[in-house]
């Protein structure tokens, strides 16, 4: 039990010194392989790439949110989730799409979502985007991701709006 605590500072110590260097500075390519790796270490923002009948994603609606009109059953990335709140959420788009992603949004205003939950136009993020959980990254690990997310294909897709918990 005693050789766990200095297993996981070496681990962390060698993790900090071994990671890319875009996370202490570095060139855009290196931010974007950067976010790219974030990107993939949370799951690929999964949630946000419908899925194929077979259960893989779907690489041409990556990161684009949830279909329209949305199936009446099958996984939450393709049907919605629900929540005490919500009849159905469904995944917003977050392709470069100056129509229907976040191809408007600032750096600045990707940060903000991503910390406080707050959208640029207002909007709250549903409890099913573990917003919360982004207020521990940093910053420059925001950025890198920001700068991954701007470099992937823009896809014209708007999601299904939310279902109010009480609407029939």
């Amino acid at each position: 039990m005693n050789w766990i605590s200095p297993f996981l500072i070496i681990l962390a110590t060698t993790f900090v010194l071994t990671s890319p260097s875009s996370t202490r500075g570095g060139t855009e390519a290196e931010l974007i392989a950067r976010g790219r790796y974030i990107a993939t270490a949370i799951q690929g923002c999964g949630c946000h790439t419908r899925e194929k009948p077979d259960g893989g994603k779907d690489e041409n609606w990556h990161y684009a949110g949830s279909p329209n009109p949305a199936p009446p059953a099958g996984p939450p990335a393709n049907a919605g989730w629900t929540s005490p709140r919500w009849k159905k959420i469904y995944a917003r788009n977050i392709t470069p799409d100056l129509e229907t992603g976040i191809g408007k949004w600032s750096e600045a205003s990707f940060i903000r979502a991503m910390k406080t939950g707050i959208t640029p136009d207002g909007r709250v993020l549903d409890a099913q985007m573990p917003w919360d959980a982004f207020q521990k990254i940093t910053d420059r690990d925001l950025k890198s991701l920001w700068a991954y997310l701007r470099t992937i294909k823009p896809i014209k897709n708007t999601p299904p709006e939310r279902i109010p918990a009480d609407q029939k």
